[in-house]
C-alpha cells in the first residue's frame, strides 16, 4: 500500500516495487513512472506520473501529487491529489511518450482541489464521492486501479463491480 509521510526515494522504491509486479503483456507500452521533485531533491513537494498503452487505443494514466507535510507532522510527502485514468487514447504522443489527456473516459477516479474526491464514469462527469458509495478513497492506489483495469479488459466485468461501488443517481 502506498505510503504518506515518506520522502521521494522511499515512495520511488514502492512505486519501481509495485511496477515491477504488474504482470502485464509484453506488447502493451509502458510510459514511466516518471517522478520529478518540485523542491530540494528526495523532499516533497513531487509529482508522479505513469501510463500503459494497449493495443487497439486503450490507456491507464495514472497522476500523483504529494504535498510537504510540516515538520510537526513527519515532514515528509503526503498525497493531497491523484487521478487514475482508464479510457481512450489518440496516438499522439508527448515528448515523454505519453499520450495527450483527453476527457474520453470508461472510468476516471480523481481527488483534486476543485471538485474533491469525485469519479467520471460512464459518461458522467464529476460524480462526488458520496454518490458512489463502495469505492474507498482512502485505500485505492494506482496498482488496485491498474488491477481493476487488467481484470476488467480480461472478463469484460464492469469496473464497478470489480472495485466494489456503485453510481447512486442524483437527487
Amino acid at each position: 500500500m502506498r505510503r504518506d509521510n515518506c520522502q521521494l526515494a522511499e515512495y520511488e522504491a514502492w512505486i519501481e516495487s509495485e511496477c515491477d509486479k504488474l504482470a502485464l503483456d509484453p506488447d502493451l507500452t509502458i510510459v514511466g513512472p516518471f517522478t520529478d521533485a518540485l523542491g530540494c531533491p528526495d523532499s516533497p513537494p513531487w509529482n508522479s506520473d505513469f501510463a500503459i498503452i494497449y493495443p487497439g487505443g486503450m490507456y491507464v494514466r495514472v497522476f500523483e501529487y504529494y504535498r510537504p507535510l510540516p515538520r510537526r507532522a513527519g515532514g515528509g510527502g503526503c498525497l493531497e491529489r491523484f487521478s487514475y485514468h482508464y479510457g481512450p487514447c489518440s496516438t499522439a504522443r508527448d515528448s515523454d511518450g505519453f499520450p495527450p489527456l483527453t476527457k474520453k473516459f470508461e472510468l476516471r477516479i480523481d481527488k483534486d482541489q476543485r471538485h474533491g474526491r469525485h469519479i467520471h464514469y460512464m459518461k458522467e462527469n464529476h460524480i462526488p464521492e458520496v454518490r458512489s458509495p463502495g469505492l474507498d478513497f482512502d485505500n485505492i492506489d494506482p496498482f488496485k486501479f491498474i488491477h481493476a483495469v487488467e481484470e476488467h479488459r480480461k472478463s469484460s466485468v464492469p469496473l464497478d463491480d470489480i472495485l466494489r461501488f456503485k453510481v447512486v443517481s442524483a437527487k
